[in-house]
């Protein structure tokens, strides 16, 4: 398929007019569908502690459930399944603590702590 020898020329007349149309048209903003509250120093603390704390109490609560289970599946001879909620209990354990440890660190020692300097 060949091209017009003044496609371009097309183009830059088709985009020229555009422009000129859109800058006299502008388009009207409304309002945006994104809204940021705004929290106070000591809200957003709380909040952080609250969701930081609750992700880390819900997989420490599903170790504790999987860890059942697996005492469950081991009490009935299935030693494949036993092994296998072993070591999903030993990540959800794993994963738990360090939801708590990190949100421990975070509220209480970077929060608290100068900002970085950037250069």
């Amino acid at each position: 398929m060949s091209r017009r020898p003044d496609a371009d020329d097309t183009f830059n007349t088709v985009e020229g007019r555009y422009d000129k149309w859109s800058s006299a048209n502008p388009r009207p903003r409304g309002p945006s569908a994104l809204k940021v509250p705004v929290m106070s120093d000591a809200m957003e603390k709380t909040v952080g502690m609250a969701v930081g704390f609750g992700a880390g109490v819900v997989l420490l609560a599903l170790a504790a459930f999987t860890a059942m289970n697996a005492a469950k599946w081991g009490a009935i001879d299935r030693s494949g399944a036993q092994i296998g909620y072993t070591i999903a209990a030993f990540f959800l354990v794993l994963a738990g603590l360090g939801a708590l440890g990190a949100t421990y660190n975070h509220v209480f020692r970077v929060m608290p702590g100068e900002p970085p300097h950037h250069h």
